[in-house]
């Protein structure tokens, strides 16, 4: 016979804690996804943040604790930009250039990379696989400069810039989904029209092609400007 899970006291049951906040989240979520603001999208973001504050404050190991001001902190700062109001955090940070790539836009490059990896390992020659994901990325909706599809080159220079850690991280979670992704399709690895055995190089490439649309990709919620 099973019944509520024990906790301690003065905690909420945990299943109850996790079910509420992901149910409140996904139904924010489905709003926000269809927000065509920029500004209002930034205030139900704000909203959002505020609700995951507020479950937290649930639990008592945060109630007395200053673990969540830094998250306050950013609230504050995104409900003074809505209410017109200046803020230190405000102000870009100069570094003398006039690059104008977003934080967004960076993070792609990094799945760009990983991609590549993905596609190297599995019989793509450098060049190959640079057109295939400048290709996969145009027919995402991104675009080049002056509204151009993404050029191969783009994609080349991408994947030669100096690694980071996020890069090494980025790389393995995308080798664990493209492991995945080799076994979901494990059973569909004969060719109706000839019963041979579809070439590794292929699957590689319809992952690599599906891979722009995931929603983890945030750059086109700012532009579909990929340079």
């Amino acid at each position: 016979m099973s019944g509520p899970k024990p906790t301690n006291v003065g905690w909420p049951d945990p299943t109850d804690w996790v079910n509420r906040l992901y149910e409140e989240m996904a139904q924010r979520q489905s709003v926000y996804d269809t927000e065509t603001d920029p500004l209002l999208k930034r205030y139900k973001a704000g909203n959002m943040l505020g609700l995951v504050i507020l479950s937290l404050l649930e639990l008592p190991a945060f109630k007395n604790e200053p673990v969540v001001l830094p998250l306050k902190d950013l609230m504050l700062f995104l409900a003074d930009l809505d209410r017109g109001r200046d803020h230190p955090w405000s102000a870009p940070v100069n570094f003398g250039g006039t690059n104008i790539t977003t934080t967004a836009q960076l993070e792609l490059k990094v799945w760009v990379r990983a991609a590549f990896v993905v596609l190297r390992a599995n019989d793509f020659k450098p060049v190959e696989a640079y057109r295939r994901i400048a290709t996969g990325l145009t027919k995402s909706g991104r675009s080049g400069r002056n509204g151009g599809d993404v050029r191969w080159q783009l994609v080349q220079r991408w994947c030669l810039e100096s690694e980071t850690p996020r890069h090494h991280r980025v790389r393995e979670k995308v080798e664990l989904w493209w492991a995945d992704f080799r076994i979901q399709t494990s059973a569909f690895n004969i060719d109706d029209s000839g019963g041979q055995p579809v070439p590794e190089k292929e699957i590689a490439g319809k992952f690599a092609d599906m891979f722009w649309s995931f929603d983890h990709l945030r750059d086109r919620s700012v532009s579909g400007v990929s340079e």
